[in-house]
């Protein structure tokens, strides 16, 4: 169980995984560009969408929250390699979604699901949250606002 400080809204936030205590391992191609972008035009063009399958906007939640991650014509795949119509889900907390090539920060806002998770549970700052899921390639550079999806919940 991890527990992290969110400066933005001065809570703390419980993240707890689904599965197995033992964290996926970082791959050299994650951290070689985990804070570089890739230029949107070197990128594929997405081909799907992405969507949080027992999530509704306006929904109101209680902690901790169980979220599935959905995806349409392209195939959830782990992080380390780029291979074409394949990615992986970033939950974004307090964020809708990131420019198209930017790498998406690995920290307590932003939550990579790299070895190709599609839900997870996790304990949510209380009042109103926006959480944005970002589908992202190999080396974790975001297909950008197309293969995003943004709801507002409400934790209480």
């Amino acid at each position: 169980m991890k527990s992290i400080f969110l400066p933005a809204v001065g809570m703390a936030l419980l993240l707890v995984a689904c599965g197995t205590n033992e964290e996926a391992p970082k791959t050299d191609a994650h951290d070689q560009h985990q804070h570089e972008s890739m230029a949107p035009e070197a990128m594929d063009d997405a081909i799907g969408s992405v969507f949080f399958e027992n999530l509704e906007a306006g929904d109101t939640v209680e902690n901790p929250v169980y979220i599935t991650f959905g995806v349409e014509g392209m195939e959830v795949r782990p992080a380390g390699e780029i291979v074409e119509g394949t990615g992986h889900h970033h939950l974004l907390i307090g964020n809708a979604f990131l420019a198209k090539g930017e790498v998406v920060p690995a920290n307590s806002e932003n939550i990579h699901y790299g070895g190709g998770q599609v839900s997870d549970t996790v304990t949510l700052p209380l009042g109103e949250v926006r959480l944005g899921m970002q589908f992202a390639n190999g080396v974790h550079a975001s297909y950008g606002r197309d293969m995003s999806a943004s709801i507002k919940v409400y934790v209480k």
